[in-house]
């Protein structure tokens, strides 16, 4: 039997059909791999950028830090902190026309070498008188920060306002027991005498 050219071109064409058939249906999942892992890969570089740039910024940051540092104010392991704060926050209401109806001191929190403990107020002002208060709140020379305001309009009065927020107090301890230390990872094992 001869085979005419016509039929062999036919042939040829339908060999080339099957095998493109073939490696697309092999290689359409390994193209969805691909692109998963291309985008993956950009992923990771964004983050290799970003660490690079915190890396980068790192002498700006401990400077900060050393400059919250100096503002955190050091009391005995043994001592109650509320009053001390509680009496800087009066002085700071009273002389900015703030009024605080509610003062509720919550319990001291440890956070490794610092202490945290949150005061939530309620309180009533008019604007100027709130903008100077928080205002004054930033000049204390203690670490004292506002978290959580809310304000609204006192109904019926003209220019009040009133609201909550919690005052967070961070401080630290002198001669205050260290934060427990990370458990140590076990040595490696010994190799098996008599091996190889």
């Amino acid at each position: 039997m001869k085979i005419s050219p016509r039929e062999l071109l036919l042939a040829w064409m339908t060999a080339c059909v099957i095998l493109l058939a073939v490696s697309f249906w092999i290689c359409l999942p390994k193209v969805k791999v691909w692109k998963e892992l291309d985008a993956k890969r950009q992923a990771v570089t964004r983050r290799i950028e970003v660490a690079g740039n915190l890396i980068a910024q790192r002498p700006v940051w401990e400077k900060r830090l050393q400059e919250v540092a100096l503002k955190l104010t050091k009391y005995p392991a043994d001592q109650d902190v509320t009053a001390d704060y509680l009496k800087t926050l009066e002085t700071i209401v009273k002389d900015n026309g703030v009024t605080l109806s509610k003062r509720q001191p919550q319990k001291e929190k440890r956070h490794g070498e610092l202490y945290e403990l949150a005061i939530d107020c309620t309180w009533e002002a008019d604007l100027p008188a709130l903008v100077h208060f928080l205002h004054a709140l930033e000049q204390q020379k203690v670490t004292m920060d506002v978290d959580d305001l809310s304000v609204s309009l006192v109904a019926g009065g003209k220019g009040r306002l009133k609201g909550n927020f919690a005052l967070i107090c961070l401080y630290t301890r002198k001669g205050a027991p260290a934060a427990a230390p990370a458990p140590k990872a076990p040595p490696p094992a010994a190799p098996a005498a008599g091996g190889i």
